[in-house]
């Protein structure tokens, strides 16, 4: 008997992995979205804790990468992708940017309390800043490297290259 709740795990590997690095296209654009928003207010100078609207968005968009992070890792252990060596790399540097920017979150809570508006070269905002950069690499490498190994959803995969893209030179500038 068929199940309908199992449908998702009928997909290809690769299907999977498209959805997984478009929940991450996603977040990415929302992190920096969120730490667009938390710059500008630190510009600005205005009043600031660590419970803010922009602190919200960027650490959602960073949960959605943690969240595809995690089922990425499950599939690395389960050697489901393991003949495609750019998806491995792209779901393990969505490991390690995730880290990064999930221990940066508690940091930057603590550097708030301490020291309150803080300046945007603290050492919670640079590991914040390197753990996107790393998920954004990450997250063009796997969609590149699905687009080039799908013969179907292709187009899905070079629509979200576009965000995909934007995120990546917006962090990439950002960074800078």
């Amino acid at each position: 008997m068929y199940n309908k709740n199992l449908k998702f795990l009928n997909y290809s590997n690769l299907e999977v992995s498209l959805f997984i690095l478009i929940v991450s296209t996603l977040g990415s654009f929302m992190q920096i979205s969120g730490a667009s928003w938390d710059i500008t207010s630190h510009l600005l100078n205005q009043p600031d804790s660590f419970f803010t609207p922009s602190h919200a968005m960027l650490y959602t968009g960073i949960g959605l990468i943690a969240i595809s992070a995690g089922v990425g890792s499950y599939l690395l252990r389960r050697k489901k992708i393991k003949q495609y060596n750019s998806i491995s790399l792209s779901f393990k540097l969505l490991i390690i940017g995730s880290f990064l920017s999930l221990i940066a979150g508690p940091l930057d809570y603590l550097w708030h309390q301490s020291f309150g508006l803080d300046g945007l070269l603290s050492p919670t905002h640079i590991t914040l800043a390197t753990g996107m950069l790393i998920n954004s690499v990450a997250v063009f490498i796997g969609l590149y490297a699905v687009m080039n190994n799908i013969s179907y959803r292709k187009t899905l995969a070079k629509f979200f290259l576009i965000p995909c893209l934007c995120s990546l030179w917006f962090t990439s500038i950002w960074y800078v």
